[in-house]
């Protein structure tokens, strides 16, 4: 795949969402209330609550990936991983435009 010079956010949110979701222990990805506080399951398919791009100033971004993870993982060793699978396939298409990934645990699945 041809690298990416112009920032779009749509792509970026769903290659995001599609690398954390084949991730070992993710189990989806998780809508960020920002009014409460609070986290809600989304379904796997929608990811724009769940994955929020920030812009800055010099044509650079940052992300914050919300996940649920499966029960009986190791949750710091997926966080590591799925962080370290998205700012690499990222660099890949966006070459030194991606300034860093942050991936947060909302919750844990008992299913």
């Amino acid at each position: 795949m041809a690298t990416k010079t112009n920032l779009n956010f749509k792509d970026i949110i769903k290659t995001a969402a599609e690398v954390a979701l084949n991730t070992y222990g993710v189990f989806a990805i998780a809508k960020k209330e920002i009014d409460n506080g609070l986290s809600q399951n989304t379904k796997k398919g929608i990811a724009e609550e769940g994955v929020l791009v920030k812009r800055h100033s010099d044509n650079t971004f940052a992300l914050d990936v919300y996940l649920v993870l499966a029960q009986g993982i190791k949750i710091t060793e997926t966080l590591r991983e799925c962080q370290k699978s998205i700012k690499f396939k990222l660099d890949k298409l966006y070459p030194k435009m991606c300034r860093e990934v942050n991936v947060y645990a909302l919750d844990i699945s008992a299913n």
